[in-house]
């Protein structure tokens, strides 16, 4: 009785002992999913500052030229993008400091997902967008160097709006080819977490 009772106490310490490694492992794959997001914030903070700077300039620019319409617009427009830029790059640093590796593996698959569909989302619009600020650059050069190059030149201008045109037509195909629009970043996150699933399963 003694020796079945020694085999019992052995199998329940094995099974506390299994546990505690299955418990440490997933721990340490949850670690490695915020670990994945750490290149995202710092690019983040990069857009960040960018969207700071644009902002600034575009806005000490369409203030200084109010009465050329051109450059005014242009101006304006720079300094929307800008502050998109800001607004973007604070929304994503929020949903990553959302992604808390301590909370149950649905609310963390949850937070993953939100943020992949910020991440989505965000790309497709400044997709588009990026498309047509080039050329709002374009004209900024010139107006920083003191041509208003859409009334000096309206068919360069116009040249570079079909191009632009062209460029959106592409974005479209691309971004609806590509599989993982949410980026490198996010997907290995949601990589990391499918690993603690299949290994919870397993």
């Amino acid at each position: 009785m003694e020796l079945d009772e020694l085999k019992a106490g052995w199998a329940e310490f094995d099974r506390r002992l299994e546990r505690i490694e299955a418990a440490v492992a997933v721990s340490g794959r949850r670690r490695g999913v915020k670990a994945e997001l750490r290149a995202l914030v710092a690019w983040q903070l990069i857009q960040l500052i960018a969207g700071l700077m644009l902002a600034v300039a575009a806005g000490s620019f369409w203030v200084d030229h109010r009465a050329q319409p051109s450059l005014l617009v242009t101006g304006v427009l720079l300094h929307l993008y800008g502050v998109a830029m800001i607004i973007a790059a604070v929304r994503t640093l929020v949903l990553v400091a959302r992604v808390d590796e301590a909370s149950p593996v649905l609310t963390l698959q949850a937070r993953i997902a939100d943020l992949r569909a910020w991440r989505i989302r965000e790309g497709r619009w400044f997709g588009v967008a990026g498309c047509f600020m080039w050329v709002a650059m374009v004209i900024w050069a010139f107006g920083l160097l003191g041509v208003d190059v859409v009334a000096a030149n309206p068919a360069f201008v116009g040249l570079q709006l079909i191009t632009a045109v062209v460029c959106l037509g592409v974005f479209i195909v691309v971004s609806r080819l590509d599989g993982k629009p949410e980026g490198s970043a996010v997907r290995r996150a949601q990589e990391r977490l499918d690993e603690i699933e299949r290994f919870r399963a397993g």
